[in-house]
């Protein structure tokens, strides 16, 4: 599917979906099959590409992170529900393209293929914990006990590595950002990913997050926040998330 996106080929993207059941969440895109179709022919009028980085399964469901440029330079993940073998159901978030960090990582570098001899609802159940007990209660205290020492590669532009620095970006982060609803918690092997919905402001966000979990700790992250599209522009009434 997210090469026929990435080629313009329509039969390509819908060869694998669902034509009865399929339901999509991209805002620029209307709902079925047919609306992927027109959201495919509109956007391939550029000059587009589409690069899946990587991709991990959790039951039905299938998370991918890629980048490409699609209305601009983006970063996306996307997030795949299917039954019987098809696409039934479709989520996509993205972020502009940014430079590399102080760090020197880009927003999708670093380990592509999920560990899968690692144990996945433990590490599902860590970051979940982790997430809950940081981010949306915000007991900041306790974020040592997630990580090994000061060892955090970060992923977001603009930031250096270290739990260290980290710490002190979220101290000024929380300042305008609220997390009040875990949406989805999807892993497989070392790999875990999040979406939440809160606000930034005044404004109502997501927030999108790729986890890497090393022996019990949080080795690495990748992500970002997305405001959520003012309702007069939605494509469909089914969600952003």
């Amino acid at each position: 599917m997210l090469q026929g996106v990435g080629s313009g080929a329509t039969d390509l993207a819908t060869q694998h979906i669902s034509p009865e059941k399929y339901v999509e969440h991209n805002p620029r895109s209307a709902d079925g099959v047919d609306g992927l179709k027109e959201y495919i022919s509109q956007v391939s009028k550029e000059n587009h590409h589409f690069k899946a980085v990587r991709a991990f399964q959790d039951g039905p469901n299938v998370v991918t992170q890629g980048e490409g440029l699609i209305l601009g330079q983006n970063i996306f993940f996307d997030v795949f529900r299917l039954e019987e073998g098809l696409i039934a159901e479709h989520w996509v978030f993205s972020a502009k393209e940014a430079p590399p960090n102080q760090s020197g990582h880009t927003q999708t570098d670093g380990p592509t293929e999920a560990k899968l001899s690692e144990d996945t609802d433990k590490n599902k159940s860590i970051v979940r914990e982790y997430y809950e007990t940081i981010h949306v209660s915000g007991h900041h205290s306790k974020i040592p006990q997630y990580f090994s020492g000061d060892r955090c590669i970060r992923h977001e532009p603009g930031v250096r590595d270290g739990v260290t620095n980290f710490k002190r970006d979220l101290k000024e982060l929380v300042k305008h950002r609220s997390i009040d609803e875990i949406k989805f918690v999807l892993g497989q092997g070392d790999f875990v990913f999040i979406a939440a919905k809160g606000s930034h402001g005044n404004n109502r966000c997501l927030y999108l997050d790729l986890y890497r979990v090393e022996h019990g700790k949080i080795a690495e992250r990748w992500g970002f926040p997305e405001e959520l599209s003012p309702q007069e522009v939605l494509k469909n009434n089914n969600g952003i998330l």
